[in-house]
C-alpha cells in the first residue's frame, strides 16, 4: 500500500475482539513508525454480526483515506462489501486491503462487491503449483466443482498431517511430548508450499497478497521470496 499504491493516510476497521484490535494495534506502529509521513486518520470496531456500516462509511468518506485496512469478520463482511459498494467506495477510487475475506466469505459478498480489492493470506486457491493442483483437484472431486478454498479451509488441511508427524517424532500421544516434538516438522505437501513449524509453535510459511477478481477468486500479485519467521508479538508493538 505504501510503496506500490503511494498510500499516506490509513483507516482501520475491524470487528470488536481481541484479533482485530491487536492486528490493529500492530498496524497502526508499524504505520506510524515505519511509513514516512504515514498517518492514521480513522480507527473503529463493530460488534459481531454487525450489519449496519452507513455510520462507518460516512466516517470513511469524510475521512478521505487513501487505504481501508480492514479485520472484520464473518457475516459482517457481507453487509460492509456491499454498502461500500452502494455507496460509491470502489476499488477505482480506494486502495483496500483486508486480512479477514477468504474466496469463502467471497461466496456471500459477491465478486462484484469486491472486485480489485486486496487480501493479505498464505494461501489462495488460486496458486499455481502442483501441491495444490493435486488438492483443488480432489477437494471439488469430493465437495463439488462449485466448492472453494480459503486460507483457513486449507489451515485445516494442514493441521492432522503436521499434528501426525508430529505424534510419530514424539513416538506418543501425550500432549506435552507432542507440543516439544513439534519444533522443526516440515511439510513437503501443503497446498500453499513447504513450511515448517517453528519453535514458538506457528509455521515458517511464505506471504501472499492477491486481488479480488469478480468470479470470487484472487489474483496473486505479491509474494514473499523466502519463508516468513512467525513472531505474532513483535517486540514494540505490543
Amino acid at each position: 500500500a505504501s510503496k506500490e499504491k503511494k498510500a499516506k493516510t490509513y483507516f482501520l476497521v475491524g470487528s470488536d475482539y481481541i484479533w482485530p484490535r491487536t492486528s490493529m494495534k500492530i498496524g497502526r506502529k508499524h504505520i506510524e513508525a515505519h511509513l514516512t509521513g504515514s498517518k492514521v486518520v480513522g480507527e473503529e470496531y463493530y460488534p459481531l454480526g454487525h450489519t449496519n456500516f452507513n455510520s462507518l462509511i460516512n466516517k470513511i468518506k469524510v475521512a478521505k483515506p487513501d487505504c481501508i485496512f480492514i479485520a472484520v469478520v464473518g457475516g459482517s463482511n457481507v453487509a460492509f462489501y456491499k454498502q461500500l459498494k452502494a455507496a460509491g467506495v470502489t476499488a477505482a477510487k480506494q486502495f483496500l486491503l483486508t486480512i479477514s475475506v477468504t474466496e469463502d466469505e467471497v461466496l456471500g459478498i459477491g465478486g462484484e462487491n469486491m472486485e480489485g480489492y486486496y487480501a493479505s493470506m498464505k494461501y489462495f486457491q488460486s496458486l499455481d503449483n502442483p501441491n495444490n493442483k493435486a488438492f483443488v483437484s480432489a477437494f471439488k472431486a469430493k465437495y463439488g466443482k462449485d466448492a472453494v478454498i480459503g486460507d483457513v479451509t486449507q489451515a485445516g488441511y494442514l493441521g492432522p498431517w503436521l499434528w501426525k508427524a508430529a505424534v510419530e517424532k514424539a513416538g506418543s500421544f501425550d500432549v506435552d511430548k507432542i507440543a516439544a516434538a513439534s519444533a522443526g516438522i516440515e511439510l513437503k505437501t501443503a497446498p500453499e508450499g513447504y513450511v515448517k513449524i517453528h519453535e514458538n509453535h506457528h509455521l515458517w510459511s511464505k506471504a501472499r497478497i492477491g486481488m479480488a477478481q469478480k468470479d470470487g477468486q484472487f489474483k496473486v500479485v505479491a509474494e514473499s521470496g523466502a519463508l516468513i519467521e512467525p513472531n505474532p508479538f513483535p517486540k514494540g508493538y505490543q
